[in-house]
């Protein structure tokens, strides 16, 4: 019996031709630069339309009424993403690459006029559900991508620049949106995003393969996903309420049909997930343990903005920015980090913990009435907690697309971590959500204070998981070595 394909966190010594091909030169430069900006450009316009749409939400509602439909802005654009970032492996062996990042960038902009357009609420729901179909798929042929357009040298560069498009879309977008909302001009920063989506999808033809992965067909668990699916709206629609037990039966729900996700993947022979995801001894489900717990932590970057004002009178724009701490760190993480392939193991081993070290102080120095020093520290320790993300992820994103031994089992492979990064965002907000819903957060400074350093402090502890996780996949990657060696 053949042996299950190995994911691989590598850090091998490597020959002068492929340091030389692992460069970041050779990635930003001619012929690799133009998939560089579709893989790159595609992520960040998903990213910033996310961030956008947030900022400029309040003034939307102003205009069009229907506020108490005002979070089924986000839950059916979630929704919307984590379906179609499932679907990935599906469109790219039914359309093939080219027209696959057509039919995303035709989704997304379809999805973007309806938005900038809409009379009502209702026009505005849907818009934002088209824009999720087309930015999930945008994300997903992203990390899908990546194996198949670039040499192996590059893919863990190529994976930092994807982690930290999320970061460009934290800073451009609450900036982009916060100025047009102010201007009373939501309308034309929706119409902004299209000219970008059109430059992106021009470079497809010399960037991206037009024929199928041969004769393969990609069989979808559709009831896996149904469950999937399920399971993010559930904590979704509960996080809307304010009553921390309806929070809490969401994640109650959302576990109950993960766990049936599991069970469905672990015996049936249709998965969403690779094949070893949930085969014993394979390092690819802790992988992807060690993914969620990370992004999950990365979720309290949600109510920085609230305990900025609140705790340490922070003006609105001053509050924003410090929110946008995590994301700023998780990119500069990603872009340093991402350079250093020979010390992966060791990289992916210490992330989780730095991400720790920065909640937990976090946690320690939560208290009303902050100094202007508090505050900068703040900045710097959420600094920090969103760097130990970007530490680890390029080289467990890498680690992941060496799985399977066809193209369409490595795109399953690769796609699913932008599945596992969305479903773990909900659950993580929903989290956040109900520790602060128990704790106080609707109460008097003092309470507030109390509401912070229980978000961080529990997130804290969740994240530390994830050096149980990380200690494993090296541990199993090691014991794999050893035995192949001998």
């Amino acid at each position: 019996m053949s042996k299950p394909p190995m994911t691989e966190i590598r850090e091998d010594a490597q020959s002068p031709v492929a340091r030389d091909l692992g460069n970041w030169t050779t990635l930003l430069r001619p012929p690799h630069l133009a998939v560089t900006t579709v893989l790159a450009g595609g992520t960040a316009l998903h990213a910033i339309n996310i961030y956008l749409v947030t900022a400029m939400l309040p003034s939307v509602v102003a205009d069009l009424g229907g506020l108490r439909f005002y979070a089924w802005n986000t839950t059916l654009f979630m929704f919307a993403s984590v379906v179609m970032s499932a679907l990935v492996p599906k469109c790219l062996a039914s359309f093939g690459p080219r027209n696959s990042y057509r039919l995303a960038f035709a989704a997304f902009a379809l999805g973007t006029f309806a938005c900038a357009a809409a009379p009502d609420m209702a026009v505005l729901l849907v818009g934002r559900t088209v824009q999720g179909v087309g930015g999930g798929l945008l994300v997903g042929l992203s990390y899908a991508m990546i194996s198949a357009t670039l040499p192996a040298p590059l893919w863990t560069r190529a994976a930092g620049i994807l982690s930290a498009m999320w970061g460009v879309g934290t800073l451009v977008g609450p900036a982009l949106g916060g100025a047009f909302a102010q201007w009373g001009q939501w309308r034309i920063a929706f119409l902004l995003l299209v000219p970008f989506a059109i430059a992106v999808a021009l470079l497809l033809r010399s960037t991206m393969p037009g024929a199928r992965a041969g004769n393969e067909t990609a069989p979808v668990a559709y009831g896996n996903l149904a469950l999937v699916a399920a399971a993010v709206l559930a904590v979704s629609v509960t996080s809307l309420s304010r009553q921390a037990l309806v929070n809490f039966g969401g994640l109650v729900a959302a576990a109950l049909l993960l766990g049936l996700f599991i069970h469905r993947e672990r015996t049936r022979s249709r998965r969403l997930l690779p094949p070893t995801a949930f085969t014993p001894g394979s390092p690819l489900r802790l992988l992807y343990a060690t993914l969620a717990v990370l992004v999950v932590a990365s979720t309290t970057e949600i109510f920085v903005p609230f305990y900025g004002q609140e705790l340490g009178g922070a003006a609105p724009l001053a509050a924003g920015f410090l929110g946008a701490a995590i994301a700023a760190g998780w990119t500069v993480g990603s872009m340093a980090s991402a350079a250093w392939t020979d010390k992966a193991r060791l990289l992916v081993g210490i992330g989780p913990v730095v991400s720790a070290v920065g909640l937990t102080g976090m946690a320690v120095m939560s208290w009303p009435s902050a100094s202007l020093v508090t505050v900068l520290l703040w900045a710097v320790l959420l600094f920090v907690a969103g760097s130990g993300v970007g530490i680890a992820w390029p080289h467990m994103s890498a680690a992941a697309m060496t799985v399977g031994e066809t193209p369409q089992e490595k795109n399953t492979a690769a796609s699913s971590i932008t599945t596992v990064q969305l479903v773990a965002t909900s659950l993580g907000a929903a989290l956040a959500g109900t520790v602060t819903n128990l704790t106080g957060v609707g109460g008097n400074a003092t309470e507030i204070g109390h509401s912070a350093q229980w978000l961080y402090g529990t997130f804290a502890v969740i994240v530390l998981c994830g050096v149980l996780f990380a200690h494993r996949v090296i541990g199993e990657r090691s014991r794999k070595h050893t035995e192949a060696e001998s």
